[in-house]
């Protein structure tokens, strides 16, 4: 068994001050660093300036979209019902895991946004020859809107972008590239998962690292959804029909010291 120590560098607890990736907590953090900042550096390890954190404030404002009719929130609802809403909190941040939402969206078209920008010609003409080499590969993240023909979330957020004169950056033109030709090609437009991971880039920030900040961001969408399921904690939820139950896992086994009882193995 390996009994080296295992080294971190998140915290370390003292007797009069803590220190967070090497900050004093009380001295250096406390009184300038807001809420975003603290998801983007425990996502991250890097701590965020004053204007990405207000670029992440208002996309974690834009991604607020919490109708408890949409997957995962529906699992929220489901968990909370029993009566805990961290219950739910934990049953959405588990569902999230390769979750096809916006989160990760953010991040494979990260992804697949570098590697354009880093093999191919920046040109218009360069980034449309290498984007059609992408789309012969397979479907892209980033596009398709379902039952409506624009992300509203997109048009919103490059009005933010513009506002705070973001829309400069080498990874916010080449999105706009893609996108506008996909459009006018295909009729195929981008989801707001294109713009945020553009937007990610030029913020320098890690693809790899995304899914999990966009869902540390996007957590006041579950918290809401896990505290009023707590308070209502309808009875329809907590006594679902065997019918609408699937149990996926192993098969059940019988008892040896009671034949008769079968119990299913998680």
């Amino acid at each position: 068994m390996n009994t080296e120590p295992i080294k971190t560098r998140v915290g370390q607890a003292g007797w009069t001050d803590h220190r967070h990736f090497g900050m004093s907590v009380f001295n250096e953090m406390a009184g300038t660093t807001t809420t975003t900042g603290l998801i983007a550096l425990a996502a991250t390890g890097r701590k965020m300036g004053e204007e990405d954190c207000r670029m992440l404030d208002d996309i974690a404002v834009i991604l607020t979209v919490a109708d408890p009719r949409i997957y995962p929130l529906k699992l929220v609802r489901l968990a909370s019902a029993y009566g805990d809403p961290l219950a739910g909190m934990a049953a959405a941040v588990a569902a999230m895991q390769g979750a096809l939402v916006g989160p990760r969206i953010a991040q494979d078209t990260a992804h697949w946004l570098k590697q354009l920008k880093e093999e191919t010609n920046q040109t218009t003409e360069g980034i449309i020859k290498g984007f059609q080499e992408l789309l012969k590969q397979g479907r892209l993240s980033g596009f398709g809107v379902p039952f409506r023909q624009e992300d509203e979330r997109a048009v919103a957020l490059k009005k933010r972008v513009t506002a705070r004169n973001r829309h400069t950056g080498p990874y916010w033109k080449l999105q706009k590239t893609v996108s506008d030709y996909l459009k006018e090609t295909k009729g195929i437009p981008a989801n707001v998962g294109l713009p945020i991971a553009a937007l990610s880039l030029d913020m320098g920030l890690n693809p790899d690292t995304l899914a999990a900040l966009y869902t540390g961001l996007t957590i006041n969408v579950f918290l809401a959804n896990a505290v009023e399921g707590a308070e209502q904690a309808p009875q329809q939820l907590r006594c679902l029909p065997e019918s609408t139950v699937e149990y996926i896992g192993r098969e059940p086994r019988e008892s040896e010291v009671a034949p008769s009882l079968q119990t299913p193995l998680g």
